[in-house]
């Protein structure tokens, strides 16, 4: 039998004072950060994507100790792809909730709305889902996107035509007649005009059209050599299922976004083939960076995760949240933040750059990511390659598109 002496004793409020620690440090505030993000209406798949992607982040973070300590708590909003209704949520973040921090949502029209209201409040807001030109020229200080642009972000589905034999003469352009959308058609026709490809069809059409056979017959009687789409994920599947109805052929289709979101070749399938899609991160790029490792590794785990691998917005928004993260870090912050922390995490957005798993990460005056390069993708085979920049391919691009009644 042992005795109560005075070691025991001892030993025994050291562990008292372990465990009071331990319970205090798990009962401290943690970091609340909120997101307004559609998950429902016509964005809510991509919208879903991004909740994933900071859902990952966060579980990366706290798996690790939480930041400077502190573990972070999310709260997501759905703003039902309604840009009013993701203002007054934002508002409600701030005002209600009394959220510390911020993350962007999806889809430039509703982020064009939230960010306002940030910026009214003095919110950093960085969002990996949004890339009008128009969001950066409002002379924000509290607006960041890690996308490129939405009219550089198409170059890489122009350029990778430099490179293929015989080059296009004539491309055909349309787009749906929304923020996001109709500026990545000004880009096609910036690069194709640069490119020497000549524009045979200019139209924007209404985000609600429903009759895309009548369209793609116009398009198709001026018989482009390539089609080029301002897209997202609705659109874009609806102009491969009337191209095919119309059996419209041209011998390259490209759209600025829609085919990387997993369900583009998963409803698709064999008509997935040949598409290309603007992109902006690819797993196969030489980036590394704190946090998730190096782009293969974000990929990994990614997949562990959701069984599923990430598109470049899933990337771009959970490096958003890496950036904020790191300045968060260096400023050694806890929580609650006061309205001075967040102009301190502005300031540190604006004077630093990041390496991550997503690229280098370096804000300008107005916001914008200031060094990320675009890059072109193409389905082959139901996946995904990366066919531009040329140095970093994982494959040659497969041209000309094969017609549709050749194909079994």
């Amino acid at each position: 039998m042992f005795g109560r002496g005075p070691g025991l004793v001892g030993l025994i409020a050291v562990f008292c004072s372990l465990t009071l620690f331990v319970s205090s440090a798990l009962a401290a505030d943690p970091f609340r950060i909120g997101v307004s993000v559609p998950l429902t209406g016509i964005f809510g798949k991509a919208g879903s994507l991004v909740k994933d992607a900071y859902t990952m982040w966060s579980e990366q973070v706290n798996g690790k100790g939480g930041i400077n300590g502190r573990q972070v708590a999310l709260t997501f909003y759905d703003n039902k792809s309604d840009p009013a209704t993701g203002a007054k949520l934002v508002a409600k973040l701030i005002s209600g909730d009394k959220v510390d921090l911020m993350l962007g949502g999806f889809g430039s029209s509703l982020v064009f709305a939230e960010s306002a209201v940030a910026e009214k409040y003095g919110y950093p807001l960085i969002s990996g889902g949004a890339s009008s030109n128009k969001l950066f020229t409002r002379g924000f200080k509290y607006y960041f996107a890690t996308l490129g642009k939405a009219t550089e972000e198409v170059r890489g589905c122009v350029d990778i035509f430099n490179a293929v034999d015989p080059k296009p003469k004539t491309a055909a352009i349309i787009g749906a007649d929304i923020l996001f959308t109709s500026l990545a058609c000004e880009g096609y026709k910036k690069y194709c005009e640069m490119s020497g490809i000549r524009i045979v069809h200019y139209e924007l059409f209404p985000m609600k059209l429903h009759d895309y056979n009548s369209l793609l017959m116009k398009v198709k009687k001026k018989n482009p050599d390539v089609l080029l789409v301002g897209s997202h994920l609705l659109v874009a599947m609806r102009t491969i299922k009337a191209m095919k109805e119309t059996d419209f052929s041209p011998k390259a289709v490209a759209f600025s976004y829609g085919p990387t979101v997993p369900k583009f070749v998963q409803d698709l399938k064999a008509d997935a083939e040949y598409v290309i899609a603007a992109s902006e991160w690819t797993p196969n790029l030489p980036y590394k960076g704190p946090v998730f490792g190096t782009a293969a590794e974000f990929n990994k785990a990614y997949f562990m995760r959701f069984n599923r691998y990430p598109d470049y917005v899933e990337a771009a928004a959970a490096a958003g949240a890496v950036a904020q993260q790191l300045v968060m870090e260096k400023l050694g912050l806890k929580p609650p933040l006061s309205k001075k922390d967040r102009t301190a995490v502005m300031m540190g957005l604006h004077a630093a750059s990041f390496d991550t798993f997503y690229g280098k990460v370096e804000f300008g005056e107005d916001g914008s990511n200031a060094d990320h390069p675009p890059v072109a993708v193409q389905v082959q085979k139901g996946k995904l390659k990366n066919v531009y920049p040329l140095e970093h391919a994982e494959a040659k691009i497969l041209y000309p598109f094969k017609p549709w009644k050749k194909r079994q």
